[in-house]
């Protein structure tokens, strides 16, 4: 049949029903803006400042962004917007979990099971992790090994319900470093290197600027580079240094050249801590025998420190006891003990520190919630989550700007993340008690969270209290 034929025997195209039309677009999962509303009657928490705003306040909320934080004695809400009374509740900036592995996922029991897990697998059950951490209030999170730009991408475009995704690919490591999960077998790379799981290897100049030029090709956020021993690799003891000098500075020249790309690195001592910082890398993970010296050098040159502390007792603890081998027991315990002490030096000297969880399988459930009493001695018993072991030696106004408006600013988005304030994303949690008088309600969310709130949309519980 002819065009000139078909348009006589059918002149008119078929009507299409206008509530079909938005599933015909090119994209139609695409996130759509969130009309303007108020929400009325808050306790606004002001986590820079350590305060809530004086009285009750209005918050306009317009296409997923806030454009006013005003009193009540002032706010007048446009004819028609609809109104949130949150009956004095306490709103909170959205938290954010700089250090996580979503790729790291449920359905295996130990650390080996987890790295021959099929990539479509790990896509799918990733899914699964996203979502809880979204309705434990964490709107944004920063991936430290495993995640893609395409997952980043996916949940921006709203086909998969998560927080914003911060990811770096998969973390560089040198043959038997942190990063290395292969017992002889994994994926071949060119120049002997092989990629598995969260990490990929690379040996010599040329092939860790081909590894860190390829993650950026690939949508990577930033670089996250291995340079000392870990707790769950079974071939680098923790005092390991990895990484020659010249290596690591061929990794952060290309960084800082294709982008000006963050180079943040996994080390533990004060050797691979002071190895990260001559050689030009902005950030530091877990840290956990960090030295007052080294730490007010961190200050001084504006490193970042992003601490995991509940993770070494729940890697150990029921059901979780044969996540680690022996060997790996003995490291979890060995960085445990001095991680709290970490943490307060670093915060002494003036350092920007990050709330990180850093867990893996099921433990992800355990990033808040399902939280124990408080225990009296966090090495004695390790049953606490992040937010609890932390208020064991800094008060709770700080450890919430480690959750807040301290990643924010690693992240480039100070002033758009971790502050409700006119301007930000609209990325919100809304809790029946006060974080500044007690951090742990954060780790209880079935007890105080009460809605979740991200660009706008109200995405866990309910804004009708």
């Amino acid at each position: 049949m002819t065009a000139s034929t078909f348009a006589s025997t059918f002149p008119n195209p078929p009507t299409v029903r206008a509530a079909v039309l938005p599933d015909l677009a090119v994209k139609p999962w695409l996130a759509k803006s969130t009309d303007t509303y108020y929400l009325t009657n808050a306790r606004v928490v002001d986590a820079g400042a350590g305060r809530l705003l004086d009285g009750l306040q209005g918050v306009k909320v317009h296409h997923g962004q806030i454009t006013a934080v005003e009193p009540m004695t002032t706010l007048a809400p446009e004819p028609n917007a609809a109104v949130h009374d949150l009956a004095g509740a306490y709103l909170c900036p959205g938290l954010i979990d700089a250090h996580v592995h979503v790729t790291a996922v449920p359905g295996v029991q130990t650390m080996a099971a987890l790295v021959n897990v099929p990539d479509q697998v790990v896509n799918l059950r990733s899914i699964y992790v996203l979502k809880g951490m979204l309705s434990r209030g964490f709107t944004t999170v920063r991936d430290t090994g495993g995640a893609t730009k395409f997952l980043a991408d996916a949940i921006a475009e709203g086909l998969v319900p998560g927080p914003r995704l911060y990811q770096c690919g998969q973390a560089l490591s040198q043959t038997g470093g942190h990063g290395d999960f292969a017992s002889g077998a994994g994926k071949s790379t060119c120049c002997g290197g092989h990629s598995l799981s969260l990490g990929r290897v690379a040996d010599g100049v040329p092939a860790v600027l081909r590894a860190v030029r390829e993650e950026l090709k690939q949508g990577a956020d930033f670089i996250k580079v291995m340079l000392g021993g870990g707790v769950a690799s079974e071939s680098d003891a923790i005092e390991t240094v990895q990484f020659l000098p010249e290596e690591v500075r061929a990794i952060t020249a290309s960084a800082w050249q294709m982008g000006r790309k963050m180079v943040t690195a996994h080390a533990y001592t004060v050797e691979a801590i002071r190895h990260a910082i001559d050689n030009g890398v902005r950030g530091i993970e877990h840290g956990n025998l960090i030295d007052v010296d080294t730490a007010k050098l961190m200050a001084e040159k504006d490193i970042f420190l992003t601490p995991t502390l509940s993770c070494y007792g729940i890697m150990v603890r029921q059901p979780f006891e044969d996540f680690l081998n022996e060997d790996g027991r003995n490291k979890s315990a060995e960085v445990m003990q001095q991680g709290l002490n970490a943490l307060k030096i670093a915060e002494d000297a003036g350092v920007t520190v990050c709330y990180g969880s850093d867990l893996l399988i099921s433990m992800h459930a355990l990033q808040t919630g399902k939280c124990r009493p408080p225990p009296r001695s966090y090495i004695s018993n390790p049953s606490a989550e992040e937010f609890t072991v932390r208020s064991k030696v800094l008060p709770a106004a700080t450890i919430l700007k480690h959750a807040t408006v301290n990643p924010a600013r690693m992240l480039g988005q100070a002033g758009r993340l971790g502050v409700v304030a006119a301007g930000a994303i609209a990325d919100l949690i809304v809790l029946s008690a006060n974080p500044l008088e007690d951090i742990t309600v954060l780790d209880r969310p079935e007890e105080y969270l009460r809605a979740v709130v991200k660009e706008g949309k109200v995405v866990s519980g309910s804004l009708l209290l």
